[in-house]
C-alpha cells in the first residue's frame, strides 16, 4: 500500500490522470496562442513571467525538467530548483512553433515513464540550501509539477484576457468530461 492508503494501480491512475489532463490543457493553450501575433506572443503584460511566450517556455521547461529528473531518480539541490535558466534552451529561446513540435515528446515522455514504472511512492532526496537533507515521492513531485503548469495555464488564460482573446477552458471537470477516446 502507498502512504495514500492505495495500491500502487490506483496511485499510478491517478498520477497518470493528472499528467494526461496537463498535456491536453497545454494543447488546448498553445491552440488558443496560434492566434496570437509574435508581439503579443512576447508582448510584457507584467506577469510573473512578463509574456504569453515567456510562461509557455517556463511550463514547457519545468515539464521537461522534471522528466528528466524523474527519468534519473535525482533531484538537485534545492537552491538550484528555481533556477531557469538551468534548464533553458539556448538563445532563440523556443516560439509558439517550436513549443507545439517539442512539447508533445515530453508528454509522451511521461507516459511511457509512468506506464513502466512500479513504484510512486519511491522518495527522492535532495538538499535544502541551509545543508538540510529532505525527501519528496515520485508521486508528491508529478503533482507539484502538474500543478505547477495549472498555475502558470491561469496566468496565461488572463494575459489572453487582457489581449481581447478568448481563452480555452482548461479546468480539470472539463478534462474529465471529453469523450474517450
Amino acid at each position: 500500500m502507498s502512504e495514500a492508503g492505495t495500491s500502487l494501480g490506483t496511485l499510478k491512475q491517478a498520477v497518470r490522470t493528472e499528467i494526461e489532463y496537463t498535456a491536453w490543457a497545454d494543447r488546448l493553450v498553445l491552440d488558443a496562442c496560434a492566434a496570437l501575433s509574435e508581439e503579443e506572443f512576447e508582448r510584457d503584460l507584467g506577469a510573473s513571467h512578463r509574456s504569453v511566450g515567456a510562461t509557455l517556455r517556463h511550463m514547457f521547461y519545468a515539464e521537461r525538467v522534471w522528466l528528466v529528473r524523474m527519468r534519473a531518480n535525482a533531484l538537485p539541490p534545492l537552491i538550484e530548483i528555481g533556477k531557469q535558466k538551468l534548464f533553458a534552451d539556448p538563445p532563440p529561446e523556443p516560439g509558439l512553433e517550436a513549443l507545439g513540435a517539442k512539447w508533445p515528446e515530453v508528454w509522451s515522455g511521461f507516459a511511457v515513464w509512468i506506464e513502466n514504472l512500479d513504484d510512486l511512492d519511491y522518495e527522492l532526496n535532495f538538499r535544502m540550501p541551509d545543508g538540510a537533507e529532505f525527501t519528496l515521492s515520485r508521486w508528491r513531485i508529478l503533482l507539484h509539477m502538474a500543478n505547477h503548469s495549472t498555475l502558470h495555464r491561469g496566468q496565461v488564460t488572463n494575459m489572453l484576457r487582457q489581449m481581447g482573446r478568448k481563452p480555452p477552458q482548461t479546468d480539470l471537470f472539463s478534462f474529465y468530461l471529453q469523450p474517450a477516446g
